[in-house]
């Protein structure tokens, strides 16, 4: 019954190359390039195949590696995502830029807004481009303070399917985000980070704190406030095992309408995992995360994982069903930087079925 329902299949073929070794004893990380070539079978994407690849900078200090890393994936859906991500510390360490640019031409299903199921499946096509632009500056050794600049185009595109359930979907939860659409966001953040690495920390706090605004006129269609606080914890246990647990507040506030894809939601790689990303959206998001990451064989290590959140309007913040998430996954290390790769199986409290995810982050 299981394989009828779904089936998953991946191919991990993994290539780990050192390159421009250093031999100088004050060198922490050196140089390295991964690269990620997989396979996939899921029910909501047909097969898919992607590569994801990294390139991580010779550092003399481990909690300040410069990256430039990204990802491409293909489905037989159509669908199409290209992500490069650089993460750069300048010379004297004293500047951070953080910046990402995405871009996907995705296929996915519509399941209404607010933090219970529906009876809504709509599909669509949603074609995004994204830039997004942080430069930081170290004020003391943990702490950040920066500007954010954000822009990104939104086509919704849909079929005849759409017209039967217009008018439904249109009185239900509005109309914002069908229509294309552009955001201009700027804003401010600052950040507190005493971890001892970025990419598997095994102790030390990491704090984050953003707001950001746009506004109708000034290059956006929408007013929209965005706000999110981001706390971590990562504590030593013994022997390099660690206990690390996250708690995130995600908001999208406005006066009006806000776009359905503008709102966060449960789900995917990173939050909640066990959910299938976008099927719960409301303006504001509120979870609590936990991981407990062990070693088993040099390079190879495992977690435990469970988490517990939910999206709610911010009018009543009511909870039907608080969202239950809990699975385990293997890491494998990559390189001197710390870099993991992730293989992670999710399930959840609402009964549906085991969600599973392949990449080259932890998921905080």
């Amino acid at each position: 019954m299981f394989f009828k329902k779904t089936f998953t299949f991946s191919v991990i073929i993994l290539i780990a190359l050192q390159v421009f070794s250093q031999n100088s004893d004050s060198i922490v990380s050196k140089r390295s390039l991964f690269i990620i070539p997989h396979a996939a079978y899921q029910q909501e994407t047909s097969w898919s195949a992607g590569v994801a690849w990294g390139y991580y900078f010779k550092s003399k200090v481990l909690n300040r590696i410069s990256s430039v890393s990204g990802s491409v994936v293909y489905t037989l859906l159509n669908q199409f995502i290209f992500n490069i991500t650089p993460k750069i510390y300048f010379a004297d360490k004293k500047w951070y830029l953080y910046s990402n640019l995405n871009f996907r031409n995705y296929p996915d299903y519509y399941y209404g807004i607010g933090n219970s199921p529906t009876n809504i499946k709509q599909n669509f096509t949603s074609r995004n481009f994204s830039l997004l632009l942080q430069p930081q500056y170290s004020i003391t050794k943990e702490i950040f303070a920066g500007a954010l600049l954000s822009y990104q185009t939104e086509n919704v595109k849909t079929d005849a399917s759409f017209e039967q359930k217009r008018a439904e979907i249109y009185q239900r939860f509005g109309a914002a985000g069908w229509s294309p659409f552009a955001q201009l966001n700027l804003g401010v953040m600052a950040s507190y980070d005493s971890r001892d690495n970025q990419f598997y920390p095994q102790k030390g706090i990491f704090a984050k704190s953003t707001i950001s605004t746009s506004n109708t006129g000034f290059g956006s269609t929408f007013s929209v406030t965005d706000v999110s606080f981001d706390f971590r914890n990562y504590i030593p246990i013994f022997q390099d095992h660690v206990f690390g647990w996250q708690a995130l507040f995600e908001g999208a506030f406005s006066a009006d309408e806000i776009p359905f894809l503008l709102l966060p939601t449960v789900g995917g790689r990173d939050n909640l995992r066990g959910y299938r990303q976008g099927m719960y959206r409301e303006n504001v998001l509120m979870l609590v995360q936990t991981e407990y990451r062990l070693p088993i064989y040099k390079r190879l290590k495992a977690a435990i994982f469970c988490s517990v959140g939910d999206v709610v309007n911010s009018n009543n913040y009511q909870i039907d069903k608080l969202k239950i998430a809990y699975g385990a996954g293997l890491r494998y290390r990559l390189n001197d930087a710390r870099v993991h790769l992730r293989f992670d199986i999710a399930k959840n409290n609402y009964g549906e079925k085991l969600q599973f995810y392949i990449t080259a982050t932890e998921a905080f």
